[in-house]
Formats: C-alpha cells, sequence, structure tokens
C-alpha cells in the first residue's frame, strides 16, 4: 500500500513538473513575441526619426552630432553658411 501511494505521488509531482514547463514555455514565447513587437516599434520610430532629419537645403540626410539645428529645420553646415550669405 505504501509503494502505490510513493508511486503515486511521483507520477503527480512528474506531472506537475510536466505541465509547468509546458505552461512557462507558453508563456515566454508570448513574452517574447511581446518583447520582439516592441522592438519593432522602437525601430519604427528611429527610422521615422531617421528619415525626418534631412537638411532643409540640399535634402540629403544630416548626422545630428555634426549638423546644425536651426529654427526647426536640420541645416548641413556647409548649406548653412550658404544659405546665411
Amino acid at each position: 500500500m505504501l509503494a502505490i501511494d510513493i508511486m503515486l505521488l511521483a507520477a503527480g509531482g512528474a506531472l506537475v513538473v510536466v505541465a509547468a514547463a509546458l505552461v512557462g514555455g507558453r508563456i515566454g514565447a508570448r513574452g517574447e513575441a511581446r518583447r520582439r513587437r516592441r522592438q519593432g516599434e522602437r525601430n519604427a520610430e528611429d527610422e521615422k526619426r531617421r528619415l525626418d532629419e534631412r537638411c532643409t537645403a540640399c535634402g540629403d540626410a544630416v548626422d545630428p552630432a555634426q549638423d546644425l539645428w536651426e529654427s526647426g529645420q536640420w541645416w548641413h553646415r556647409a548649406c548653412y553658411r550658404e544659405a546665411v550669405r
């Protein structure tokens, strides 16, 4: 009788472990999908911002670390000098 109870307890414990692994895997997959979706949204926002960063004069892409932001518009330094002249 005691051996049967121990075997049933072990089988029940194994079922609990398997069920926890399956549920945890699904939750992990959902979390990973959510993380990828959020990363995609951030990438899209960054790409949109990068496309908006164009020189007012020539329309080429600017480098925010080197070019100018003046009066709400991006300017290459050379284009800005030409426009000011």
